[in-house]
């Protein structure tokens, strides 16, 4: 499946999926679930489990909501 439609699939979730292929950039294009949920944490303790099954696999976690809540403001300063 691909990233872009587990972002679709899945939103305001967090999402753990192995990696099958990546692009130029070594950034994931597509993968196979894992675990998604809404709570950070119920993710993080599924792919822990999968991982010591398969501690070679390649795993991407990522947040398919807004990652700023609405209200809050950035703002980035170079030095």
């Amino acid at each position: 499946m691909k990233i872009t439609a587990m972002r679709e699939a899945f939103a305001d979730e967090w999402v753990a999926a192995k990696v099958r292929t990546v692009n130029r950039a070594n950034a994931p294009v597509t993968g196979e679930i894992i675990s998604h949920s809404p709570e950070k944490q119920v993710v993080y303790k599924e792919t822990k489990a999968y991982l010591a099954r398969y501690p070679q696999a390649r795993v991407f976690i990522f947040f398919t909501g807004d990652p700023l809540p609405e209200g809050v403001e950035a703002m980035l300063a170079f030095c």
